[in-house]
């Protein structure tokens, strides 16, 4: 069977280097794809498919290998008439063959057809295989978005923290009320909501990246890496042209193109005449205790027979069902035709797109990254001034809420930018590259 280049491509996924590998600190993203590749249930599904698509791929199931079949039977009968009883009996052997010598040549028609089909399948694992990385991406950039901010409010938490107590000393020597000891305390619980609240979140994102990869719900997951990312320089004229040309979605266009083709020459074919033989041999005997009336023993009056069959048919009026299933496959090219056009089309406008949000994310990465260290410096020389009493708890708390929103901002930033970095390697079929 041929073995198309898509799913050797493929089946090489599953043996990565050992730097796939989880390592004591954790999963890295490599290894995600690598369990991902292995367990994720619609890889599973299309390697499947991909395998029944194989099976069907053969000479026998398109038709161009006779059929030979094994015929035994026993056949009774018994009579009785005015008091004489007879019984008869019958053993017939046989063994028939029949074979489709013309058609048209519909079956090397149709030995494309599976062919094609089964590349197909093929096609549709790379795409799948394709969107399951993707998918493990970026969920495994939103599990370490979402733990940066649980960093993020359990610092903030801290903060809160070391003002009540704060408060709470200069309350007992008289030099805070108990007011700015209830404003403190209002602060930290609703950040220590806000901390469990973001625990929550974080164990349903690692749930999620568990579903992607195939682990059952009692594993443990634990993730390696920082969430940072060196946005590479991309062209806008080479992605054009890769969509063109790697595009998984339109590659699969093409051959579902070959298909209707092919769907479309069987149909000529049945204009051409149906040439078919048949052979066969028996061997019928009757046996003495099933045959009542005869005088001879055992099987001593078998017969062997012998026959090779020609039949040729030509089909001179169907009421132009011919006619009309060739006009309706024509018809169906055609509007595959329009729909590759209708991708390429869409899939240019969305790579023309995603370029113009990347390069304005690239640019949004940088300035929320300052103004996020510039929110840190406020904050510290706010603690400061707050502790020396030139600030008040409200200015404060303030600066505090700004500094989280701020950073929450830059690594939401980040996320965004590896979001499209990583459709625009997907469209322009080079996510398996990028991440092996």
């Amino acid at each position: 069977m041929k073995k198309i280049f898509t799913y050797m491509i493929i089946s090489g996924l599953f043996f990565l280097s050992a730097k796939a590998q989880n390592n004591d600190s954790g999963y890295t993203l490599q290894a995600l794809i690598q369990t991902a590749l292995e367990n994720n249930y619609d890889i599973r599904i299309s390697r499947a498919d991909l395998d029944i698509a194989g099976l069907n791929n053969s000479y026998g199931n398109a038709g161009m290998l006779p059929t030979l079949m094994w015929e035994s039977s026993l056949n009774n009968s018994f009579n009785d008439r005015y008091g004489e009883d007879t019984k008869s009996g019958i053993v017939q052997n046989g063994v028939s063959l029949n074979w489709v010598l013309f058609n048209g040549f519909s079956a090397h028609i149709r030995k494309d057809r599976l062919e094609t089909l089964e590349q197909l399948a093929g096609g549709n694992l790379a795409l799948v295989v394709e969107n399951t990385i993707q998918a493990v991406v970026m969920a495994y950039y939103r599990a370490l978005f979402v733990k940066q901010q649980l960093a993020l409010l359990r610092e903030i938490m801290e903060l809160s923290a070391d003002r009540l107590q704060y408060v709470e000393d200069r309350m007992a020597i008289g030099a805070a009320t108990s007011y700015d000891v209830l404003q403190a305390r209002t602060a930290y619980l609703t950040d220590k909501a806000a901390y469990l609240e973001q625990e929550a979140t974080v164990s349903g994102v690692i749930r999620e990246l568990k579903y992607l990869t195939g682990m059952e719900e009692g594993e443990t997951l634990e993730i390696s890496g920082e969430l940072q990312f060196d946005a590479p320089e991309v062209n806008l004229e080479e992605m054009i042209s890769q969509v063109e040309s790697n595009n998984r979605s339109i590659r699969n266009q093409y051959l579902n193109l070959a298909l209707l083709e092919q769907q479309k020459l069987l149909e000529k074919r049945s204009r051409f005449p149906l040439l078919s033989a048949a052979a066969g041999a028996g061997h019928n005997v009757y046996p003495e205790s099933l045959n009542s009336a005869l005088d001879v023993d055992g099987f001593s009056d078998g017969y062997f027979s012998y026959y090779v069959n020609f039949s040729l048919s030509f089909t001179l009026f169907d009421g132009n069902r011919i006619n009309r299933n060739i006009e309706i496959a024509r018809m169906e090219e055609a509007i595959g035709q329009i729909t590759l056009q209708e991708m390429k089309h869409r899939l240019k406008n969305q790579i023309l797109n995603l370029y113009d949000t990347y390069q304005v994310r690239k640019e949004l990465v940088q300035v929320s990254k300052e103004n996020m260290e510039a929110s840190r410096l406020n904050m510290q020389l706010t603690e400061e001034k707050f502790r020396a009493g030139a600030v008040n708890s409200f200015n404060f708390r303030d600066v505090q809420l700004s500094y989280l929103q701020t950073s929450v901002n830059y690594f939401l930033s980040v996320l965004d930018l590896i979001d499209t970095y990583t459709e625009l390697v997907r469209l322009t079929g080079g996510i398996v590259g990028v991440y092996d």
